[in-house]
């Protein structure tokens, strides 16, 4: 088999975008991937009845913020984004919800309705960005799309205390470094419908709020852009149209994919990586591939300790590696193939919440939620479900039959659960025992927020971290983001320290092998991870070429938000009357 100069180990959306962007820069990259087909945490199948399209991880897609939605056409290869109105809403068992929209005004009503002191907050927080806006996009386009530095928390400092001053709050950025987010959100807002919501989508975005600084970051940043700014969408025919666009372009810049072809060993010689040894077994049998440069897709510990090896790293950074968290940001899914449209128990008061793919429920305080967090980095299955539910086809009808709908909820869970509702558990090993047991429990959850919904469901499923691990051994433990966001893992820590060089995203201390999973800024739909490690490449290989390669974050959102089509499923009877607030 020929040589290349770029190889790419595992065919995840952010290898695939590492790819294209390498070949179109004029390199040759093959990517080797060892499930039949690529995008594992991108998959949209049908699990039972036939018509009902379930998305068995990334659901709510941010693609639309990424560079490369402009610089690899994504649109072009065939990406349909799609979205509804209201963002994202929280519903509430008194029969109040707090919904985030797309229209400002809508937001602003549902905020004004549990407290006018937020609204306020929430105007004046407005007021500064739309002010402020060139550079509050810089400092974004920087965060997501630039190797992590101490200037680019500079900036984001300075941001938080630009919010501060407009709204009047004395409290400065470095107040806030030493504050878990509920501890941000407690000093920020005043109603709990707020708070516990800001709560809950920083913590389903991967920055859980329990945590000091990652918290404050979600809490305050990702979460309050959500909505009118921060894309919030779906993909006609599911998530792994994601994918689809992805092979597309890659294909078209002349990658060469080839599936069911795992990789067993990444060569380095003289301590340099030179190429891969594919598996025995695999479509093109034990071969060794030679490149200049291997980026790998996998998670951090199966690249080094698994495809690489302890003898050639070294006790030390295999031990650093071993240390590294993989226990938070797992979840557990329930998936429904639905009769009919869910309707929350808020619908009548506030409407809203039915042109929302989105939401989430449980976390009635946020004393509840932050209980609901101790236990959890404590593996310990709380006894209260917070679930977050999606309803894909209020975007995209075209995921069930018509008239009929595809739902799930996700709960965040210990992998290794020790202890639930009293009892014992033995860890990884409990989760045949329980699973059933505690998708129960999260039915019976989305019923008492949604009365009905038990008589809508025609069919279940379920998966729990083990499964999720089986469908993508590189997702350890189930772990959903390349590995948990905790303050010693996340930005120039990311994925431990020193093994990313100073200055750097995505170079290992292995000269020639870089990473596009479990660095800065998280491998996500945004597929940042993948954009940073394809221009680290091309820069030492001096192929960048900023002619082409020039898109920054937010441009395609920007320039495109208001032709994204809106709630193709949502019952028409939701789009007109009734108010919009909470």
């Amino acid at each position: 088999m020929k040589d290349y100069d770029a190889i790419v180990i595992g065919g995840g959306i952010n290898g695939l975008t590492a790819a294209t962007y390498l070949a179109k820069s004029g390199m040759s990259v093959a990517v080797f991937e060892r499930r039949g087909q690529c995008g594992a945490h991108c998959d949209t199948l049908e699990l039972g009845m036939p018509g009902f399209l379930h998305n068995l991880h990334a659901t709510w897609l941010i693609t639309a913020m990424s560079p490369a939605m402009e610089d690899l056409d994504l649109v072009g290869h065939g990406l349909e984004l799609v979205a509804t109105d209201v963002a994202y809403a929280k519903e509430f068992l008194s029969g109040r919800n707090c919904l985030l929209s797309l229209n400002p005004q809508v937001s602003l009503e549902s905020v004004t309705s549990a407290s006018s002191k937020d609204a306020e907050f929430i105007q004046r927080s407005a007021v500064f960005f739309a002010s402020h806006l060139p550079e509050v996009i810089e400092v974004f386009n920087a965060f997501f799309t630039e190797a992590p530095s101490l200037e680019r928390l500079s900036s984001a400092a300075t941001f938080l205390d630009g919010v501060a001053k407009e709204t009047g709050l004395p409290i400065t950025s470095d107040d806030l470094q030493s504050m878990t987010g509920f501890e941000a959100l407690e000093v920020f807002f005043d109603s709990e419908e707020l708070k516990t919501t800001l709560a809950s989508l920083a913590w389903i975005g991967g920055l859980p709020p329990i945590h000091r600084r990652v918290g404050v970051l979600g809490a305050l940043m990702l979460a309050s852009l959500t909505g009118t700014f921060f894309p919030v969408h779906q993909a006609t025919g599911g998530s792994h149209a994601v994918t689809h666009s992805l092979v597309r372009a890659a294909a078209a810049a002349g990658v060469e994919i080839w599936t069911t072809s795992p990789v067993d060993r990444i060569l380095v010689e003289n301590g340099r990586a030179t190429g891969v040894r594919l598996e025995n077994g695999g479509l093109l049998g034990e071969i060794e591939v030679r490149a200049p440069v291997v980026i790998s897709d996998l998670t951090v510990a199966p690249t080094f300790l698994r495809l690489i090896g302890e003898d050639e790293i070294g006790v030390p950074w295999a031990t650093k590696i071993k240390a590294f968290v993989y226990d938070e940001q797992v979840l557990f899914g329930v998936y429904y193939a639905l009769s009919g449209d869910p309707v929350f128990r808020s619908a009548e008061r506030s409407p809203g919440i039915q042109r929302s793919f989105m939401g989430f429920f449980g976390g009635e305080t946020l004393g509840e939620m932050r209980g609901v967090g101790a236990d959890l980095i404590s593996g310990v299955i709380n006894d209260t479900i917070l679930g977050n539910w999606f309803i894909p086809t209020r975007a995209d009808p075209a995921q069930a039959p018509e008239g009929m709908a595809t739902s799930f909820v996700w709960v965040d869970v210990p992998p290794n659960p020790r202890s639930w509702h009293g009892k014992r558990l033995p860890g990884w090993d409990a989760w045949p025992d329980i699973k059933e047991a505690l998708a129960d429990e999260v039915t019976d959850a989305y019923e008492r927020y949604a009365p009905g919904f038990k008589d809508l469901v025609l069919e279940r499923f379920i998966m729990t971290p083990p499964d999720q691990e089986r469908n993508n051994p590189s997702a350890v433990k189930g772990n959903w983001i390349g590995g948990s966001m905790l303050p010693e893992q996340v930005f120039a820590n990311r994925p431990v320290p020193g093994l990313v060089p100073e200055g750097s995203a995505s170079r290992t201390f292995i000269p020639g092998l870089y990473l596009a999973n479990s660095i800065h800024p998280g491998s996500t739909t945004w597929l940042c991870s993948g954009y940073l490690a394809a221009k680290e490449v091309a820069v030492d290989a001096g192929t960048f070429d900023p002619a082409w390669w020039k898109a920054r974050a937010f441009d395609w959102y920007l320039q495109n938000m208001a032709r994204i089509p809106t709630n193709r499923g949502v019952d028409p009877k939701w789009l007109s009357g009734g108010r919009s607030g909470g």
